[in-house]
């Protein structure tokens, strides 16, 4: 063995393969600079990898063959050796190589198995974001379809086994924003990003999509599709199941097809449900419109269950958005969604967004067993969907279970950090628990993601008033873009209590008990008559779900739990004395 030593020393063969590998990694540094300027493709970049691990056993050879004592004739141990050598060496860099496409980095540290990740959580291997495809279409109204596509893309995706997706909300919040893709994927803890664009003409759809890394910028495939409209859901599937091929994943049974399951025939009607949706997220008199626009594609297509679900859900919500008047039609519209969900659920029973509707339509009934059964449904099938522990969250609020409801809400805020309402309704809940401080702090965070979000900076100025901060308070509703409601009336008559208290009897006369008992429980000055006042006007109107049944859990009442009063809106609220729910149908 000291021979063979002594020899490699005389061949310098040690010296060769340094200078080898140094001159090696130099020339893949520039490689990959210029490769990111260029966006040439990855294969480019492995290709080189591999010539040069060729080009290293071929230096090693002629380092042996023509040393100092390159005449010196080779024994076949001495040859076996360098073989060995050679062997090892090679199948080091052929494994670099090869695995260049995937680095290794820590697995994902919560399960997905509806296909949701969570953002800023350590990256999974196989994780990615669908930015929202830019709309290309000569009309910028078609805004719509361009988004509805890369939900729809972003849901097949969700399917593939072994691939953690980003949520929807987290992505869209980057809609518009100039972000480069590594900043994207440190943001959103994903290896990969699929950015495209679409264009629809008459009963044509054009489908540009690209799949980069984001650790350096490489694209990995693109493609462009060319179909008909009413081709679209398999366009949705072929390019999902493309971009599980080049990421390596198996689609199991079904293949692309098994991706997209939720099809129509017309695609006019679908292209009318893409619209009703983007009306119902855009929210304010979006939710009329995409009630109109969901009714029009079940005259279409009836068997269409995405289109009930959505119904339920633009119904369920539309009493926070409509005027004074149309408030006494709340009822009727609650007994409606709660149709348009059970149809949904009777075409697809295991619609997470069915259940998801269903449970908050019942929630906001006070039918709070029913809601249960549906929560715990869309649970099992979904544990980690961002909005589902949102909504629970809320439902948990209304059954005195604070610190469950803190949790939910909590996991919530961690699967999408980026979705302003989701940090809104944490921050609420840790001002309902006295934890002011923390609630500031993560509606601030909220507030500066949505600075227009009026029920965000209705909460803030609410934290502010609570820690001393008047001034603050003013400031943020100051800035608010749209009319008063009878909320911020409530915060303003706080405001004028705290810099002068004795304008209490003032307020009284010129805004009502109401009024007053929120502005003083606010400022915890809780007057527990006017609070019970205030408390039960909310309940009759019925306008905002589960809210005033929060308040009524609240510790400003903590004390009073045994008061005929509290029992009786207990009991209206659906409640036994003990707080627990009511059998549904069970007299109140």
């Amino acid at each position: 063995m000291s021979d063979i030593l002594q020899r490699l020393k005389e061949r310098k063969l040690v010296q060769w393969a340094l200078a080898y590998a140094a001159g090696a990694f130099a020339l893949l540094q520039g490689v990959d600079i210029v490769a990111q300027r260029f966006g040439w493709p990855e294969s480019v970049e492995r290709l080189l990898i591999i010539a040069l691990a060729v080009g290293f056993f071929v230096i090693l050879v002629l380092a042996w063959y023509h040393g100092e004592r390159g005449a010196q004739r080779v024994s076949g141990t001495e040859l076996l050796i360098l073989a060995l050598l050679l062997a090892i060496g090679g199948a080091i860099l052929w494994r670099f190589a090869a695995g260049g496409a995937e680095q290794s980095v820590p697995v994902a540290s919560r399960t997905a198995p509806a296909g949701v990740r969570t953002a800023n959580a350590p990256t999974a291997q196989k994780s990615i974001a669908v930015l929202p495809f830019a709309n290309m279409s000569s009309d910028a109204e078609q805004e719509y379809f361009s988004d509805g596509m890369t939900e729809e893309i972003l849901n097949a995706l969700a399917k593939v086994p072994g691939l953690a997706v980003t949520a929807r909300t987290s992505v869209f919040s980057l809609k518009g924003a100039k972000k480069d893709v590594r900043e994207i994927g440190t943001l959103l803890g994903v290896t990969y990003v699929l950015e495209g664009s679409v264009r629809r003409a008459g009963d044509e759809v054009r489908i540009t999509a690209q799949l980069i890394r984001t650790d350096n910028g490489f694209h990995l495939w693109s493609e462009t599709y060319d179909r008909k409209l009413d081709h679209v859901f398999a366009l949705q599937a072929e390019l999902a199941g493309a971009i599980a091929k080049a990421l390596a994943l198996p689609l199991g049974v079904g293949g692309d097809a098994a991706l997209v399951n939720q099809r129509m025939d017309d695609p006019e009607a679908y292209a009318l449900y893409l619209q009703a949706r983007a009306a119902y997220r855009a929210r304010g008199d979006g939710v009329k419109r995409s009630i109109e626009l969901y009714r029009e594609v079940l005259k279409r297509d009836p068997k269409y269950a995405p289109a009930w679900s959505g119904l339920c859900g633009s119904l369920t919500v539309l009493t926070w958005y409509v005027s004074g008047d149309e408030l006494a039609n709340t009822a009727r519209n609650l007994d409606e969604a709660v149709e348009a969900g059970e149809r949904a659920l009777a075409l697809s029973p295991d619609s997470v967004d069915a259940h998801i509707m269903l449970a908050l339509v019942y929630t906001y009934q006070w039918r709070w067993n029913l809601a249960d059964q549906h929560f715990q449904r869309a649970l099992a099938l979904a544990p980690n969907d961002a909005e589902l522990l949102l909504d629970r969250a809320w439902w948990l609020a209304a059954m005195g279970r604070r610190e469950e409801a803190l949790h939910s809400a909590q996991r919530a805020t961690a699967t999408d950090p980026l979705v302003p309402i989701f940090r809104n309704f944490l921050g609420l809940l840790l001002f309902q628990a006295g934890r002011n401080d923390e609630s500031i702090a993560v509606l601030e965070a909220a507030h500066e993601l949505a600075p227009d979000l009026s029920l965000v900076a209705v909460n803030l100025a609410q934290s502010y008033l609570r820690g001393g901060r008047a001034d603050d308070a003013e400031r943020v509703l100051d800035s608010m873009k749209v009319p008063p409601s009878e909320t911020v009336l409530q915060l303003r008559a706080a405001i004028r209590l705290v810099r002068d208290p004795s304008l209490r009897e003032t307020i009284r006369r010129e805004s009502g008990d109401a009024v007053l008992g929120y502005a003083l429980a606010v400022l915890n000055w809780t007057d527990v008559d006017l609070l019970f006042i205030a408390i039960e006007k909310r309940m009759d109107l019925h306008l905002s779900g589960a809210m005033p049944v929060m308040a009524l859990r609240s510790d400003a009442l903590a004390e009073h739990r045994q008061d005929p009063r509290y029992i009786a809106l207990l009991r209206k609220a659906g409640f036994d004395a003990a707080g627990l729910p009511l059998p549904d149908g069970a007299p109140r």
